[in-house]
Formats: structure tokens, sequence, C-alpha cells
């Protein structure tokens, strides 16, 4: 009896190793994507802005900052979060910004990814550093000091 499992228990892993010879060389390929955003290629531009707009008829979904700049007109992607919220982008037509993001094309066409938009008093974060979009633009006031005046004290 104890031969008889011997054999069967040799016959067992026999008939295995075949599936496990090719779970050893099987290779598993995964096709990675180039990020959009490089943060190396960074840069900053300065205009006015032309217009704030949901749509851009042959871009990507989501907010567009259109702005004139000296070499001529950008559309910045700001994401599908940052005109809506509390803290939602909220630039009038002819504000002068400075837009720190990387341009990048998209669908043929170049599209400036904003990471920050800079109108001299109010920094909105569009994107993190490595440029992934935030669920709302941040806003952060370039310059908000309070004070708090109050007789006597505690």
């Amino acid at each position: 009896m104890n031969r008889l499992l011997k054999v069967f228990w040799c016959a067992g892993l026999l008939a295995l190793l075949p599936v496990w010879a090719s779970a050893q060389t099987a290779t598993v390929t995964k096709k990675v994507r180039a990020p959009l955003y490089d943060t190396s290629k960074e840069v900053t531009l300065e205009g006015n802005v032309s217009k704030v707009t949901t749509f851009m008829p042959g871009s990507i979904p989501g907010g567009h900052l259109v702005v004139f700049t000296p070499k001529g007109i950008v559309d910045g992607h700001l994401g599908p979060y940052a005109l809506s919220g509390r803290n939602g982008v909220s630039i009038p037509a002819g504000t002068h910004v400075k837009l720190a993001g990387v341009m990048s094309t998209i669908r043929g066409n170049p599209v400036f990814l904003v990471r920050t938009i800079d109108t001299g008093t109010v920094k909105y974060t569009i994107r993190s550093e490595h440029g992934f979009p935030l669920i709302q633009g941040a806003v952060q006031p370039a310059r908000s000091i309070h004070f708090v005046s109050s007789k006597g004290g505690r």
C-alpha cells in the first residue's frame, strides 16, 4: 500500500511538471503610455485671458482658458474639475495671467496643460506637481493677511 502511494505521488508530480515549467517561462507584457505631463518640460507663459470655457472643439474635455500671449493664442487645459466647486477658477476676460504648465500635443492639437494660474491677486493650483488634475482648483491668495484687533486680552 505504501509503495502504491509513492507511485501515485510521483505520477502526480510528473503530470504537474509541464504546467510549472510553462508558468516559469510565461512573460507578461504591459503597454505603458508615456505621461502627458513631463515635469522636466514645465514652463511659464504670460498673457491676457480671451475666454474661459468648458468646451473647445477638437480638444479634450474639461475646462479651457484661452490666453493671448506674445507668441500667439494658447489653449490652456484646466482639467475636468477646475471650473466647478467653491474654489473654482473665476477669471474674467482681459485679465493678465501667468500660467505654469507643460505644452503637449493631444489629438493632433497643441494644448498647454496648466498646473497653476497666477492673476497677481489669486493663485489657482489646477494640477499636482506631477500633473494630475486636482478635484477643485485650490485658491491661495497671494497677499491675504488678516488682522484681528481685540481690546484687552485673555
